[in-house]
């Protein structure tokens, strides 16, 4: 197998390919904005600028944190740092809503020793002005040279090409220490998944700095030499025909998001909106990142079928930071992705027993494909550390080359995570994933968190079930924002709710600081009776206690999931932004 680094693809790929188009990202989604191109000549012509500047600066073999609003100079930011030899690390960009808006940003060049970040002149300005000199990063605005004659470091391929971070449930930055024959090993690993070559065009909305779109729209663009169109996420929120229209327009084949972006499209894209699409080029529709829901990929199918999209297109994949993106997805390409029909009572057991279509008490879990070449996913009992029978469910371990295996200065949580072995065959070291679910026909099927289960009366409950049964309950609740966690009340295990409120059906006096009308009050009371009977009916919980919070309180991560264990904290520190809480009355 030739040893070829990433940047070995580039600088081929800018000879080889000089003039064929690498990357497009559009200014503000619409298809008449405005629309940045470059060809791959281009691309490593504007990173060896940055190359060149890191170079002078003495920033070759450090961590350079990478701080970027949505668009191409990410790009050149990213290959400059591996043509210099420096360490990117992508971080999100300062959250304005936050009390600390440059906290995270702080806390990850803390975790990995970045003394620089580079971002656009704006933001540098910006930092300058809020007093960043005092800060112990320096926000640099990356260069806008380009360089023609670029003889830089070489690059070996066990070298740590850049760090991602987990986007995380907690305060607490890991980063990934992702080496070029790491993120090589994944992408060829994504190619088999997704049948990749050059004529195959992508898109993506997920930010630039998660891994999403890094490894699939920055990375692979250059390993295969397809085109690759960047689009900002908040474009997307703020109108997803923008998404849809852009696939027809650029005849796009491959694209990814969360389940949530194929379920915010089908319910927010009004029927005139489709007018003219033609979704007949797209192959792979890749859904990953969080648990992946029949209802919306026959949703979307229904919805969009007409304008050419085809049930097989979808690809429920799973994947992780910890293994550079993918670690299963693989599936037949004629077929819609397979549905296993579980018992739900089974399940509290953590035992897998399939049902017949249709039947009562069931859950249906949408299979993730199968591991790419090279690399073994197998369910191991968290406690006993010896693999689950078949029909037992058990926490994920993950084995193969796109494993780093390591997290950047923390000896004690690699060893934790990436060096897990079995405990009757001592076979290692492999990756615990902290997923739980259980590998059927060689396909993999997810059910849930190990940190997250929920266990009461002696019984295991998926959290992110019961925050669908909430979702869907018809209670005012913001669809994808709703957290349930437990609470111990005199040495049990209580179900607690803590769901952010929709703002479009809140009463005009519900933000109000003046004591509760009776109007308001009765408005309360049936949010909380219908949170409460639908957990009661499709789980046979009772819920000791319903928070409703403010719009736009509840954070996720990168990847869109729940911050359980956060939100638990802050419940149980009172520091939840509340605006309605009911409590059961508590047994004595």
């Amino acid at each position: 197998m030739v040893k070829m680094t990433i940047i070995d693809f580039l600088k081929d790929r800018a000879i080889g390919n000089a003039n064929d188009l690498a990357f497009r990202f559009m200014g503000n989604g619409e298809l008449d904005g405005p629309i940045i191109e470059w060809t791959f000549s281009e691309l490593y012509h504007q990173s060896a600028g940055v190359a060149e500047d890191l170079v002078e600066q003495g920033l070759a073999g450090s961590n350079v944190l990478l701080v970027f609003p949505p668009g191409l100079d990410f790009v050149k930011a990213f290959y400059g740092c591996l043509l210099a030899g420096a360490r990117a690390v992508p971080v999100p960009l300062p959250n304005p809503r936050s009390k600390n808006p440059l906290g995270r940003i702080l806390k990850t060049a803390e975790a990995c020793g970045a003394s620089t970040a580079l971002t656009n002149q704006q933001l540098a300005e910006m930092a300058e002005s809020v007093g960043a000199s005092e800060l112990p990063v320096t926000f640099k605005a990356v260069t806008d040279r380009v360089v023609t004659d670029w003889a830089g470091p070489r690059i070996e391929m066990n070298e740590v090409a850049y760090l991602q971070f987990t986007s995380g449930s907690t305060g607490h930055p890991k980063g990934v220490a992702v080496s070029h024959a790491n993120a090589v090993s994944n992408i060829r690993v994504m190619g088999e998944m997704l049948r990749l070559d050059s004529t195959k065009p992508s898109m993506v909305w997920a930010p630039h700095y998660h891994d999403l779109c890094l490894v699939g729209h920055v990375l692979g663009p250059v390993y295969y030499g397809y085109e690759s169109t960047l689009m900002s996420p908040m474009d997307f929120l703020l109108k997803p025909v923008r998404w849809l229209r852009a696939m027809s327009h650029y005849k796009i084949a491959n694209t990814a998001c969360p389940n949530f972006g194929y379920a915010y499209s089908t319910r927010r894209i009004k029927p005139e909106e489709c007018e003219g699409l033609d979704l007949s080029h797209w192959v792979i529709a890749g859904n990953g990142g969080e648990p992946v829901l029949q209802q919306t990929l026959e949703d979307f199918i229904k919805k969009f079928g007409p304008y050419g999209f085809r049930p097989q297109t979808f690809m429920p994949c799973y994947g992780m930071a910890e293994s550079v993106l993918f670690v299963a997805g693989l599936k037949s390409m004629t077929q819609p992705p397979k549905v296993l029909t579980l018992s739900a009572t089974d399940l509290e057991t953590h035992t897998v027993r399939v049902l017949a279509d249709n039947a009562t008490g069931e859950r249906n879990i949408v299979s993730c494909g199968s591991p790419g070449t090279g690399h073994q996913v197998i369910a191991v009992d968290p406690v006993t550390l010896i693999p689950s029978k078949p029909n037992q469910i058990g926490e994920l371990w993950v084995q193969g080359p796109s494993v780093p295996g390591v997290y950047w200065g923390l000896p004690e949580e690699s060893a934790t995570t990436f060096e897990g072995r079995l405990a009757d065959t001592n076979e290692g070291p492999f990756l615990r994933t902290g997923d739980l679910g259980f590998v059927a026909e060689g396909e993999i099927y997810l059910t849930g968190r190990l940190k997250d289960l929920i266990i009461i009366a002696g019984r295991n409950h998926y959290p992110s079930d019961i925050e669908l049964t909430v979702q869907q309950s018809g209670a005012p609740v913001r669809m994808g924002a709703c957290a349930a966690i437990s609470e111990r009340i005199n040495g049990a295990e209580e179900l607690v709710i803590i769901a952010e409120v929709d703002k479009r059906r809140l009463p005009a006096d519900a933000l109000s600081e003046s004591p509760g009308t009776e109007s308001l009050n009765e408005f309360w009371a049936l949010a909380v009776k219908t949170v409460q009977g639908a957990v009661s009916k499709g789980h046979g919980l009772s819920v000791q206690t319903v928070v409703f919070v403010a719009p736009q309180s509840l954070e996720k991560t990168s990847s869109g999931k729940p911050r359980r264990q956060y939100y638990q904290k802050l419940f149980l520190k009172g520091d939840l932004a509340v605006l309605h809480e009911k409590r059961l009355p508590q047994a004595v």
